[in-house]
């Protein structure tokens, strides 16, 4: 199970896509939201975790934040900085729940 979560994490397209076109896949990040729930419930209580997932998971939030301080100084930001703060804050909070 902890195998299909991690693939399911590490393939999920949200975080490239943001990256290399500065374009924001809804139902990809809503299937990484969904994955990183699963995994917090599959990791409480475990005192291991894959380094490579955890390297991973530590590097999520703070592309999603990059993407939006890409925007800082703009006046008149588009929608998408705005989702890019949503997404950042929701990833690094499931992401701190995974690995704590």
């Amino acid at each position: 199970m902890l195998e299909e979560i991690k693939e399911k994490i590490i393939k999920n397209s949200f975080v490239d896509e943001i990256r290399t076109n500065m374009a924001f896949n809804e139902d990809a990040y809503m299937a990484l939201i969904s994955s990183l729930d699963e995994l917090s419930n599959i990791l409480k209580g475990s005192d291991f975790i894959d380094k490579k997932l955890a390297l991973y998971l530590y590097t999520i939030p703070q592309m999603i934040r990059n993407a939006y301080v890409s925007f800082d100084g703009k006046e008149n930001k588009p929608e998408i900085a705005f989702r890019l703060e949503d997404a950042w804050i929701e990833l690094d909070a499931l992401v701190i729940d995974c690995l704590s």
